[in-house]
């Protein structure tokens, strides 16, 4: 399989694990030191989370909502060696509503897999 395949292998695992609740797969995307950014437009900042406080997001909206789904409409991945970055444009749909936003992960091949190794996105 071509690294670009397992790049969106990879990805396709992450959208099927939020959408499942899928904790412990959704997890295992991650590298364990990875962090996850969110633009919030309301405050004009950025939060920086851990990967278990992400964890606890999805958690979060999976018990408020009777669905939480992230509905990618692409994958645009760029390679550097080991390293790429992927934009994933989505519909993040939570109950009655679908948000637009954009995902962009930094993901290393790390022990012969590829992870997630960072996650930016806005809503």
């Amino acid at each position: 399989m071509s690294n670009e395949a397992e790049i969106k292998a990879l990805i396709a695992t992450y959208i099927d694990a939020v959408r499942k609740n899928d904790l412990e797969t959704l997890r295992s995307t991650f590298d364990p030191k990875a962090n996850i950014a969110h633009y919030y437009v309301k405050g004009d900042a950025v939060k920086t989370i851990t990967v278990d406080e992400f964890m606890g997001t999805i958690r979060s909206l999976h018990e408020k909502f009777d669905n939480a789904e992230e509905k990618a409409y692409d994958v645009d991945i760029k390679m550097v060696g080991p390293l790429a970055a992927v934009r994933v444009p989505f519909g993040f749909v939570m109950g009655p509503k679908t948000l637009e936003g954009e995902d962009i992960f930094n993901v290393a091949r790390v022990g012969g897999q590829w992870k997630i190794i960072h996650k930016s996105y806005w809503l």
